[in-house]
């Protein structure tokens, strides 16, 4: 090395970023770029906290919702629901330091790392120097705390705290947040999250009190739950080297590596010591004799031996039954076609796509025949609001499938389509959650899965058109008919056939094509 590269080297001044600090200068990537989206990330990150509060205790979700102007430009959200609370000890962690939650297990949840709730927080503390205030109870005792974030150490500040008796055994969160946005600009993206919201989640009451005297209310639409999402240990296929030295760290330093092995979603006894073998290690070799090149060794032979797939029991689909009733409830479609595709995997994690297109009733066609795609994208129960023509749903419907061999024209019929894609790990392009990345696995099952729903739609919009068809020539022989009888009789000087016999003539022989 140069003296003059050394020197240079040597004058830089090297910082670690806490994960706060981090996330505090790159807010753009969690979706606080601007004040507009700034409001619509703060208001989806909280009512999502909420709905997971609810939705993994099996809890029917009940969520209020007030946004009021505190001035022209800073705003005070607060979100109250009747999901499960905060343990006491976990409260100061859980609101006030960024990478502590419940959302690191292999687990379909709607965050991807319990950060977005944490940097809403930590953007109404850094854009208005207010502390949250949360209250929260698991059905004994209330606790009503105020805190903040340290930036630099990452940990909570705790500023007030009190504990009061739980008289009506209430269990649930209150967040009260204040926070510098533009309300009249996100004012329509938030009543559409709120709105397909309501699609995917029939079986919540969502109530929204805005500042503009609006008072919206999704009130509960079907009393069926979805199944809650169950935890899973890692599948072999999505564990990376750093992951398996984690593991190892952490599991008991005597424990033989057959007993390891264990600890992974579809190994048992049998596989465990036919994998040892086939990688060349002893499977009673302790852990703490592993070395890093056997440790190497270990992480290869995950990726390339022919585990069984990933177990998606653990998952939640939403169900198809779910997602009729919530399309017929906000557009009263003529028809909707449903798939739900079989489980699947990405990297050894699980996923489960859901499908629908809707046809017709209060659905309109794209105006002036433009290529404007009515497109219902959702994760994780999550709904997508922006960048739609980066994820890869849309890249299936302009791509992939010739509309034309269902008989469908994107321009001028009124189609809706939606999609649901449930899986233990989202492939997400931001940590905002805007949009599913192009992964083909995923792009084959919603590719299958609007290919069913289209042969489905084909099929009912052939027989609806054989049935007006039939109902032309029956109305057309009906004319005929009845001028027939009119001038028969007339020559004949007999009495004039009623049209009523005529008619039932008519739906008794049936009318047979030319």
């Amino acid at each position: 090395m140069s003296k003059t590269i050394k020197g240079i080297f040597l004058s830089l001044k090297f910082k670690q970023l806490s994960p706060a600090e981090f996330f505090y200068n790159n807010k753009s990537m969690a979706g606080f770029d601007n004040q507009s989206r700034a409001v619509y990330t703060v208001f989806r990150e909280l009512i999502e906290n909420s709905l997971d509060a609810c939705d993994t205790h099996s809890i029917r979700p009940i969520v209020f919702v007030s946004l009021k102007l505190n001035t022209r430009e800073e705003l005070e959200i607060t979100v109250a629901d009747n999901g499960s609370g905060v343990p006491a000890r976990y409260i100061a962690d859980a609101f006030g330091r960024i990478f502590f939650g419940s959302k690191y297990s292999v687990m379909q949840n709607r965050g991807t790392f319990g950060l977005g709730g944490k940097m809403a927080i930590l953007y109404g503390q850094l854009s208005t120097g207010t502390p949250v205030e949360v209250i929260t109870t698991t059905g004994k005792d209330v606790y009503k705390v105020k805190l903040s974030i340290d930036v630099k150490l990452n940990q909570p500040i705790i500023h007030e705290k009190k504990i009061e008796k739980n008289s009506h055994l209430l269990h649930g969160t209150t967040i009260k947040l204040s926070f510098k946005g533009d309300y009249i600009t996100a004012r329509s993206r938030i009543l559409k999250y709120l709105h397909m919201t309501r699609i995917a989640l029939p079986y919540a009451t969502i109530i929204f009190d805005d500042p503009e005297g609006l008072f919206f209310v999704a009130p509960t639409l079907s009393h069926i739950l979805p199944k809650p999402p169950r935890e899973t240990p890692p599948h072999p296929y999505g564990v990376d080297i750093i992951k398996l030295k984690e593991m190892i760290e952490s599991s008991k330093k005597d424990l033989p590596l057959y007993k390891f092995f264990l600890k992974f979603s579809r190994i048992g006894k049998v596989t465990a010591f036919n994998f040892s073998k086939l990688i060349g290690l002893d499977p009673f070799k302790p852990l703490r004799k592993l070395t890093d090149e056997e440790i190497k060794r270990i992480a290869e032979g995950l990726k390339s031996y022919k585990f069984l797939p990933p177990d998606a029991s653990a998952l939640s689909p939403l169900g198809l039954e779910t997602i009729k009733t919530g399309i017929n409830a906000e557009f009263a479609p003529e028809y909707i076609a449903l798939c739900q595709r079989p489980p699947s995997a990405y990297e050894g994690f699980s996923f489960i796509v859901e499908t629908a297109i809707g046809y017709g009733g209060n659905i309109p066609p794209p105006a002036n025949g433009s290529d404007d795609i009515r497109l219902l994208r959702f994760a994780n129960k999550i709904p997508l609001i922006y960048d739609a023509s980066n994820d890869v749903s849309m890249r299936v419907i302009l791509e992939d499938i010739d509309w034309k061999n269902y008989g469908l024209d994107l321009k001028s019929d009124p189609l809706l389509f939606f999609v649901h894609i449930a899986a233990t790990k989202v492939p997400f392009k931001t940590a905002g959650k805007e949009y599913v990345a192009d992964r083909e696995e995923i792009r084959r099952e919603i590719r299958l899965g609007f290919r069913e729903c289209a042969r489905e739609l084909k099929s009912y919009l052939s027989k609806k058109a054989q049935q007006i068809h039939h109902a032309q020539r029956k109305e057309k022989m009906s004319v005929y008919l009845t001028l027939l009888a009119k001038y028969t009789s007339a020559l004949a000087e007999t009495e004039l056939i009623p049209k009523t016999k005529l008619n039932a003539l008519i739906n008794k022989k049936g009318v047979e094509d030319e």
